[in-house]
């Protein structure tokens, strides 16, 4: 199978700084200019009721696969050569990276970002999947690989994520994201949707990223 972009056009716009991550206490921290700041996904846990810190064997296979399907599509988007591991974890990796290659990166005009970090005057940090241009619109996307269908919850947490991107990237590169999206493929069917949060849509899981974000500076005190 060849991972090899010939279509899409790779135009980088941004310039993004590589950061330090950080683990401490099963948090993640960017470090940025000597500071510690707190990654999104991470003070999104901190407003759940209940942390379960246990994490399987299937789960720890979940984040591999994940991580290195993340890794695959970086490469193809910025044109670089593709090395894929022999194993069944890489071999499952590469199988969801062909599916958003083949059925959702036909929707896309033109790459802008891949794996950028953005930040917000330090308040918080994290690392966009994607950012390119769809229906003419700016776009924000996340990748996202899963052995079942998500619970709303986690749909809404995953557009809170992606607002927090888009807030941030708007501020520090004076961009104007219109929309966000989801790239969701399953593991064991290679099923995939796309959910899309359009203009409107974004504007209120801001609103919910903000009340996140302030709740997690209230019990930081």
């Amino acid at each position: 199978m060849s991972l090899i972009n010939s279509e899409i056009l790779y135009k980088p716009s941004y310039t993004y700084g590589e950061h330090e991550v950080i683990k401490r206490n099963n948090f993640r921290y960017y470090k940025i200019e000597n500071l510690l700041v707190p990654s999104v996904t991470s003070i999104l846990r901190v407003s759940k009721s209940t942390q379960d810190t246990y994490y399987s064997a299937k789960q720890s296979d979940s984040f591999e696969i994940g991580n290195m399907m993340h890794d695959y599509l970086d490469r193809y988007i910025t044109n670089k050569n593709i090395y894929t591991e022999n194993s069944k974890n890489s071999k499952i990796a590469s199988n969801l990276s062909k599916v958003i290659i083949d059925n959702i990166f036909p929707k896309v005009t033109s790459f802008i970002a891949s794996e950028a970090t953005v930040h917000n005057e330090y308040s918080y940090a994290g690392t966009l999947d994607l950012l390119a241009e769809i229906d003419n619109k700016l776009t924000i996307i996340d990748y996202k690989s899963s052995y079942r269908k998500k619970s709303s919850y986690l749909i809404d947490e995953h557009f809170q994520q992606l607002a927090a991107y888009a807030i941030a990237h708007d501020k520090m590169h004076d961009t104007d994201i219109r929309q966000a999206m989801l790239f969701i493929v399953y593991k064991e069917s290679y099923e995939f949707e796309v959910l899309t949060a359009d203009f409107s849509l974004l504007s209120d899981y801001k609103c919910m990223w903000q009340d996140k974000l302030r709740y997690y500076n209230e019990v930081s005190l």
